[in-house]
């Protein structure tokens, strides 16, 4: 164990920060995931809220496991490697901007049906299809995999940061569905999400522009 976390560290702790903090920033930022969630707290309450929300969770374990499993053969050709990361860091420098100059909007999602307040699987199933099938989503995983990972990359740290984006993604959600079923999330959200959506957004804009240029 000690000689795994000594190699792990100086390695790949500058990944794994900036991994944490990409994901953090964009869980964070409203979109299908946020709206499902919320819809489910509005219309149906906190544990359908929650199932959703864990639906949410497995959802990233299924983008992380084609980019393990793809990333390395897309990475065999050097030039493609080379356009995927300039392609992954513009995006994610992108959605930075969006979020500093509020350029992004939330999407627009079907309701949701009523007549899952009876049946848990359905509010599961709700956060894990909303999730798997949202092409930015899947545009986020593979740009992110391609910046931080590589053929040498061991699996065991792959895994790690797909188990933590998996887990941390959960939390994030599980939170939303406390704060949004109780008084004060409301009265938070509406005075701070403009400062944290523009603090989050400078800071991927300049971890973006060091993987792109350095």
């Amino acid at each position: 164990m000690n000689e795994f976390s000594i190699s792990f560290f100086p390695e790949y702790f500058f990944d794994f920060v900036s991994i944490a903090l990409i994901h953090l920033f964009a869980v964070m930022s409203p979109g299908p995931d946020f709206v499902v969630v919320v819809k489910q707290c509005n219309n149906l309450g906190r544990k359908f809220a929650l199932l959703t929300s864990f639906g949410i969770s497995i959802g990233i374990l299924f983008h992380v496991s084609y980019c393990i499993l793809g990333i390395s053969i897309i990475q065999e050709n050097f030039i493609f490697m080379y356009l995927i990361k300039l392609i992954g860091g513009f995006y994610l420098f992108y959605v930075g901007l969006s979020s500093l100059f509020k350029i992004n909007k939330i999407n627009t999602i079907m309701p949701i049906d009523r007549t899952s307040k009876d049946n848990l699987l359905n509010s599961f199933l709700l956060g894990f299809i909303t999730n798997v099938f949202n092409p930015k989503a899947t545009l986020f995983f593979i740009s992110l995999f391609s910046l931080f990972i590589n053929s040498s990359t061991p699996l065991i740290v792959k895994i790690f940061y797909g188990f933590w984006m998996s887990v941390s993604t959960g939390v994030w959600f599980s939170l939303v569905s406390f704060f949004f079923t109780s008084n004060f999330f409301e009265i938070f959200i509406s005075k701070y999400s403009l400062i944290i959506d523009k603090i989050m957004g400078v800071l991927l804009m300049v971890i973006s522009t060091k993987l792109i240029f350095f």
